[in-house]
């Protein structure tokens, strides 16, 4: 995750470098009408997708393999473009050669800016889907049922959606507006509807939805137990655990308490309690 968020990151500061200098450039050329439109659009081009570069670095979520090898590219074409501008930078060139400047090199020079852009809007197609469709707010369940917060999809939802001017930034959003969340505000989606927002995948029923390698689907940590107390911290019976990863660290109990921090068998588990109940009678004697 770290060494996606220093893509992003980078691709924001050079993204944030080209715009400062796009904007020089459009400032020495002011007079030039044809190149100061190109410049104008695509300083509001580079903006757009900077807006985007810059919700995947405040978003953990959106720091996905996919979206960093899409940051990857960009960063190349920025690089590029950061090149071709300092090309069109007058700089500190006297007025005379300026001018020899413009009218020998300018046309070139545009050429090859309308190339980058053109590259440049491709990859801010590639980025914008790839973000879209990144599996935020989902935790891995039993075979084909996926559950997804509705909390972190609807948050991050907004904050796309008005990034792409959109009604959902996310596609898996869009499966939530018929589902009626539960309690907790979790609903159960199938991973065959999950696949079914990539339109590489449609018609494929045996569609394998990976979640993220570094998601950890249920975290347990930092609870205790105390005296005789039973804390039950994993399923009893069926393992409803058996498709999912679990971090459990730091959890404490002490005196005579019962700690089942794990998935336990009904037989294991009776036995573990009788035996924490002989001893809760034994310490009040």
């Amino acid at each position: 995750m770290a060494e996606i968020l220093g893509v992003a990151a980078s691709a924001a500061q050079l993204l944030d470098g080209a715009i400062r200098l796009l904007k020089r450039v459009r400032k020495a050329y002011d007079r030039h009408q044809n190149l100061t439109e190109v410049l104008d659009q695509a300083t509001l081009e580079l903006e757009s997708i900077n807006a985007i570069v810059r919700a995947i670095v405040d978003e953990d979520a959106l720091q996905t393999p996919a979206v960093a090898a899409e940051l990857t590219k960009l960063y190349a074409l920025g690089t590029k473009l950061v090149k071709c501008l300092k090309e069109l930078d007058p700089g500190n060139k006297g007025a005379v050669r300026q001018i020899a400047h413009q009218f020998v090199h300018g046309t070139k020079e545009e050429e090859t800016l309308a190339d980058i852009m053109t590259d440049l809007d491709r990859a801010k197609a590639n980025l914008s889907f790839r973000v879209q469709l990144a599996n935020v707010g989902l935790t891995r369940m039993v075979h084909d049922t996926v559950l997804a917060n509705v909390d972190v999809i609807d948050r991050i939802d907004r904050l796309l959606a008005e990034v792409f001017r959109e009604r959902h930034g996310l596609k898996i959003a869009g499966l939530l507006d018929a589902t009626v969340p539960q309690n907790d505000n979790l609903v159960f989606l199938s991973r065959a509807e999950i696949a079914s927002l990539d339109p590489r995948t449609t018609g494929n029923t045996d569609s394998n939805i990976t979640l993220d390698d570094k998601t950890i689907d249920r975290i347990i940590v930092g609870n205790m137990a105390r005296g005789s107390a039973i804390q039950l911290l994993g399923p009893i019976g069926r393992d409803l655990w058996e498709d999912m990863r679990v971090r459990i660290e730091n959890n404490t109990a002490s005196g005579h308490a019962a700690q089942f921090a794990y998935p336990t068998d009904f037989v294991t588990f009776k036995y573990l309690l009788d035996h924490q109940e002989r001893m809760a009678v034994l310490e009040t004697r």
